[in-house]
């Protein structure tokens, strides 16, 4: 029997019209044709089936939920399981280029999943012939997995053991060397109705009181975090790292009520100009890509003269993980505010300001219980999240909630060595994760052997079809290299 941790259930119960919370990835192969994406086809199946079973049972789970949100959902075995509903296969629609990739992932990624099955689903699109940069015949594989069932860096642990090291189509994969995990019927049992219910009650009781001593606990700490944000006030050019001026975060285009449509687009950054660019000002690779984003919306929100007198605000989640537990299921994570300095226009000037204060925002948010907040989050009721989640919609409320960020940038690095799957190697892949409500624009930094992605995720109403937001990120890029 396995219950939900808070934050879990909190991205099931907290979902909104047109806000689905799944994160989703795109790996491409090449598979030199049509025979090449048939045996990726038929091995991604098997490893699939072969995770389920012995690595991963959470893949085979379905949610099971507690009457009028009295309790948190429960992870239960599907016994209707079966690999082959949650992978399809489809060829890429005419003219097989970036622009016919992008637009279906988008649409793949704006479905919710079925809540009755297990809470992932992959895609596999073959005919790769006109996109730009990537070898004829190759594969796109489309995957996508609700939030609750893990967060990225799991995520990435899943994707990893897909794959193998070596060029060999038979030889195993990464999955085959990592410990078995507890069999399935003996964690994933559906509770019986006296179980459930039974502590729906108690839980009634004991939550309030938790939830007493987790604020007791932590609130010294928490007002202390909240003063130290008053960092890199937003109306200043000159201001450092270090000020302590009330910071105002701006509204923009971006925190707004999202629509149910997405769109993607990417830039690609060399690794050899990263490691120039992170010898050159000190700095690290994800410091890089925040300015890469800083210098995108900048130049982007400029252009529609929307770009405000103050610095814009980025959300980074940060992984709280306790050492080896890579493979728990759920969320672990915590987050930090970190400014991007917008309001400098020189892009060297706004890469050091950044990597000075994105990692005064990763000590202060060490110094913060990240532990003890998932444990207040886990001491609050369900039934209250769903009804002010209703309430904040239907009464048109959600739009008057103060912006508390204006993007999320989160690194998840992918292979740092060559992988392969049925012998097809992979030579690219993007990261997205899901839109909030009021944050329409999310951004994935991940990586291959030789090139780092920054991918974004975002909706029509606000970037259009993305390709003015892509081009700005681009050239955000190429100041960067010249700075």
């Amino acid at each position: 029997m396995r219950q939900l941790g808070g934050l879990d259930n909190l991205m099931i119960e907290g979902e909104l019209p047109h806000v689905p919370m799944h994160m989703s990835a795109l790996m491409i192969y090449e598979t030199h044709g049509k025979r090449g994406a048939t045996a990726l086809y038929k091995t991604l199946e098997a490893n699939f089936n072969e995770l389920a079973v012995s690595h991963f049972p959470i893949l085979r789970c379905r949610l099971e939920e507690v009457l009028l949100q009295m309790d948190k959902a429960y992870w239960v075995e599907d016994s209707n399981f079966s690999a082959n509903y949650h992978i399809a296969r489809v060829a890429l629609p005419k003219p097989q280029n970036w622009q016919s990739l992008h637009a279906l992932f988008a649409q793949f990624h704006a479905q919710p999943l079925d809540r009755a099955r297990p809470l992932w689903q992959v895609m596999l699109v073959e005919g790769l012939d006109r996109v730009e940069g990537i070898e004829r015949g190759s594969t796109a594989l489309f995957l996508k997995i609700h939030h609750a069932v893990m967060d990225g860096k799991s995520a990435l642990r899943l994707i990893t053991s897909l794959h193998s090291l070596t060029a060999d189509p038979d030889s195993p994969p990464l999955a085959a060397s990592m410990p078995d995990e507890k069999p399935v019927d003996m964690d994933y049992q559906a509770p019986t109705w006296w179980e459930k219910y039974g502590r729906a009650w108690w839980h009634s009781i004991e939550r309030p009181l938790d939830m007493v001593g987790t604020l007791v606990k932590i609130l010294p700490t928490l007002l202390k975090a909240d003063d130290a944000t008053d960092d890199a006030a937003g109306d200043g050019a000159g201001d450092g790292a270090g000020s302590r001026r009330k910071q105002v975060i701006p509204q923009t285009r971006f925190n707004h009520a999202l629509s149910a449509e997405r769109v993607i687009g990417h830039v690609r950054m060399d690794v050899k100009q990263l490691r120039k660019l992170k010898r050159k000002y000190a700095c690290t690779i994800n410091d890089i890509a925040l300015c890469v984003v800083a210098g995108g919306m900048r130049e982007f929100l400029r252009e529609e003269n929307e770009l405000p007198q103050q610095n814009l605000v980025t959300l980074m989640p940060i992984d709280i993980r306790r050492e080896n537990k890579d493979g728990t299921i759920g969320n672990h994570v915590s987050v930090a505010k970190v400014c991007l300095y917008t309001t400098i226009a020189d892009a060297g000037a706004r890469l050091q300001a950044i990597s000075k204060g994105s990692g005064t925002s990763k000590k202060r948010s060490k110094k913060t219980d990240g532990h003890a907040l998932l444990r207040l989050v886990d001491d609050i009721h369900p039934a209250i999240i769903l009804w002010l989640g209703q309430w904040l919609v239907a009464s048109g409320h959600l739009e008057d909630l103060p912006t508390m960020v204006n993007t999320v940038v989160t690194n998840v690095p992918g292979l740092a060595t060559d992988a392969y799957l049925a012998g097809a190697k992979l030579v690219d892949y993007l990261g997205f994760g899901p839109l909030a409500p009021n944050v329409g624009l999310f951004h994935t930094v991940s990586s291959t052997p030789d090139h780092v992605n920054v991918s974004f995720l975002s909706t029509p109403a606000f970037l259009d079809d993305g390709h003015a937001y892509a081009a700005a990120l681009a050239r955000s890029w190429e100041e960067l290299t010249k700075s």
